[in-house]
């Protein structure tokens, strides 16, 4: 008995090994959101490759952590040419490239679109499950749910409008990121209020009608030529800016899931509490 006991201690901590053996150690991602996720969870030195927004402030809020780091535009010739053993991207974009590496066959973790809190929880877990678990992985998960589930608002209190309007009267509806942390803010949202899940063009005329007391307008994109902030001028939605709060909320914050996302559910927190 004890020596099929010490038999099984020693399988176990063979199969230890080899698992923690067996993490990829030169790992790519060829996406702004996984970006952000492989560089909470895996130690720089494993990280071969980033993709080129990664040094977006518009898009990605990681800075700093990507500099001397080489930076990808999601070609399979650069993927290739950096000898990965795992590739993190997501399923939207580079699809010839997610093919061609797939057929050749590389390990491509695919990460869903992460349309809540919950799924940027159950993308850091597939994530750390890819890349090897250990205690600081862990951690950092359970610290975020624990944080969401702290940091969520009763819903029985009564609820203010909150519209994110951004450029050409972008907005976005039930079944996204934004809908989910204003809805956990204690807003109710214009995907709500109107019926409608996902991203949608809403004219200046259906937003005057509404009247949110919360609003932001995103990335004004004033550089020329982009003109599509030219209705951010208009006349009208002046006028409504004199009677409603104005925030502003990092695009880098909420265009992509991750555990800074809790940064863009306390400002509207915050500024649930000063309505």
């Amino acid at each position: 008995m004890l020596a099929a006991y010490c038999s099984s201690l020693f399988l176990l901590g063979f199969a230890t090994t080899v698992l923690a053996s067996d993490r990829p150690q030169r790992i790519v991602s060829i996406n702004v959101c996984t970006d952000q996720l492989v560089a909470l969870l895996v130690e720089r030195e494993r990280i071969i490759s980033l993709s080129h927004l990664a040094r977006d402030p518009n898009s990605s809020w990681l800075g700093p952590f990507s500099d001397g780091l080489p930076l990808n535009h999601g070609t399979a010739e650069e993927v290739i040419a950096l000898r990965p053993d795992l590739i993190v991207t997501a399923p939207f974009g580079f699809r010839p490239t997610i093919s061609i590496l797939k057929n050749l066959g590389y390990t491509v973790l695919e990460l869903p679109i992460a349309k809540s809190f919950h799924d940027i929880s159950e993308n850091l877990q597939l994530l750390a499950n890819a890349v090897g678990e250990n205690k600081e992985t862990k951690a950092l998960i359970r610290h975020f749910n624990e944080a969401v589930t702290v940091e969520t608002v009763s819903s029985d209190l009564p609820l203010p409008l909150f519209v994110s309007y951004e450029a050409s009267g972008w907005t976005m509806g039930n079944n996204s990121l934004p809908n989910n942390i204003a809805q956990r803010a204690g807003f109710e949202t214009i995907g709500d209020r109107l019926g409608f899940s996902g991203g949608r063009k809403i004219d200046l005329e259906k937003l005057l009608i509404i009247e949110p007391e919360l609003i932001e307008l995103g990335n004004p994109w004033n550089d020329a030529p982009a003109l599509v902030s030219e209705a951010m001028w208009h006349p009208a939605l002046q006028e409504l800016l004199k009677r409603t709060k104005l925030i502003n909320i990092p695009d880098s914050l909420w265009l992509c899931g991750s555990p800074k996302t809790l940064e863009a559910l306390r400002i509207l927190q915050r500024a649930r509490r000063d309505l």
